[in-house]
């Protein structure tokens, strides 16, 4: 049996009973924090597009059937203009929270970059 300690190997990748084990720099390696925080922050960014994109169809639809009346089509408007705003806010959301992962140094929107960078 071949005993492994991963303390004492070299910066990459070891190939332990078929399964490939990454060992990184504690130093460099991305926080829990940031990882939890990067994941959170995926799932919100996915779910507020595709919530966007169900706002457009449903204010197309309504739109597209309304048959003249003005109230409907005043209200296909409205979710028309909602799901724009939305959109324009996601995109600042996203655009800040990624100064914001510059200017402290973490990539909070992308983490695996640091893992796979100490790996190189």
């Amino acid at each position: 049996m071949k005993s492994i300690f991963i303390a004492q190997q070299p910066i990459g990748s070891i190939d332990v009973s078929g399964t490939t084990r990454y060992v990184s720099d504690p130093a460099n390696s991305p926080t829990m924090l940031n990882t939890i925080f990067s994941q959170v922050v995926g799932f919100l960014t996915i779910a507020a597009g595709l919530s966007f994109l169900i706002y457009f169809i449903i204010g197309a639809i309504s739109w597209i059937t309304a048959g003249g009346d003005s109230k409907k089509v005043d209200t296909a408007k409205s979710f028309l203009t909602n799901g724009a705003i939305g959109m324009i806010i996601i995109v600042a959301a996203y655009s800040i929270i990624w100064i914001i992962g510059e200017v402290v140094g973490l990539k909070i929107l992308n983490p695996g970059d640091t893992f796979t960078e100490v790996i190189r």
